[in-house]
């Protein structure tokens, strides 16, 4: 076996750095909410076992290829099938939760989320492989102290890190469109907003209840795309899970009157949303659809009404 042509003590300080800026790169880009799921502390314990696994793999890529040793550069396929393993049981567990849940978030919605964390666990390898390279190269080819390579190597990763966090920014349905306050009422037993027909309410109870209680929406896309995305089905039903997590809904599950519903206004190319939250207010239940983050899926689908 051929002597390895980096140091012992340059290979231990290099992967120590390079794990370190790993795991704090994949941390930059983590947003954990109490209404996800997992929450706090099992998602922190879960992404830092993850990154730490591969920001090591990203650590050892460079000096495995300084040492042509190639077969090592074969975990990289290992990581990236266990990445895409991760993300399937991710997609297994929120959907048997999503089954539970009185207001879903939808099939386009979960793909979204695990596409996304399957998406994010690259981070820890890439920024360490970067900050590995910045370690060693600074080190032998411009003969910096340890100090100095560290630095370099933090800079490095840090920056793969930022355009990581721009890369998988979302964009949010406030984005593409405005959120204006809607009326309610009722042409006998039909329940309407702003003239757009969205159910039959039989119970007068029911009824007297969305007058008292319910608020109501129109979601006007700025353009034709941003109503081609606005509209889309599964995009719609993450609008209605996102004000069921941050609001609340007036129902028990065996309530099929009490409804989470949308309707696409045909004539002036808008959503329509009532609602009954159990947090009665007009300004959160505004600012919680604007954050809705827009679903890819709908942003493809619907990409011919660019035109």
């Amino acid at each position: 076996m051929e002597e390895s042509k980096i140091a012992e003590e340059l290979f231990r300080r290099s992967f120590i750095v390079a794990m370190m800026v790993g795991i704090l790169c994949r941390f930059i880009v983590l947003r954990v909410k109490d209404h996800q799921y997992p929450s706090r502390p099992q998602d922190y314990l879960e992404q830092l076992i993850i990154s730490a696994l591969s920001s090591s793999l990203g650590a050892v890529a460079f000096p495995a290829l300084i040492d042509k040793e190639f077969s090592a550069l074969t975990f990289f396929a290992v990581a990236i099938q266990q990445f895409q393993g991760l993300s399937k049981q991710e997609r297994i567990t929120i959907e048997n939760i999503d089954k539970t849940e009185i207001v879903p978030k939808g099939v386009g919605y979960i793909e979204d989320i695990c596409s996304t964390y399957e998406s994010r666990s690259y981070i820890s390898l890439t920024s360490s492989l970067v900050a590995s390279v910045c370690f060693i190269r600074g080190y032998k080819v411009h003969n910096l102290g340890y100090f100095w390579t560290t630095i370099l190597a933090v800079f490095g990763g840090a920056i793969v890190g930022l355009i990581f966090r721009r890369y998988l920014r979302r964009d949010s349905i406030g984005d593409f469109a405005d959120v204006v306050v809607a009326k309610i009422s009722f042409d006998g037993p039909n329940l309407k907003v702003n003239n757009v027909f969205i159910e039959n309410i039989g119970l007068k109870d029911t009824r007297k209840r969305y007058i008292d209680k319910a608020l109501a929406v129109e979601i006007k896309p700025k353009d034709m795309r941003s109503f081609g995305i606005i509209s889309d089905d599964s995009q719609r039903q993450a609008i209605l899970h996102n004000i069921f997590i941050n609001l609340g809904i007036d129902k028990d599950v065996d309530e099929k009157d009490i409804l989470s519903i949308s309707r696409v206004d045909l004539e002036n190319k808008t959503v329509v949303i009532p609602y009954i939250p159990l947090i009665n207010d007009i300004d959160k239940f505004i600012n919680v659809i604007k954050s809705t983050p827009i679903i890819e899926y709908a942003k493809g689908k619907n990409s011919a009404y660019q035109k």
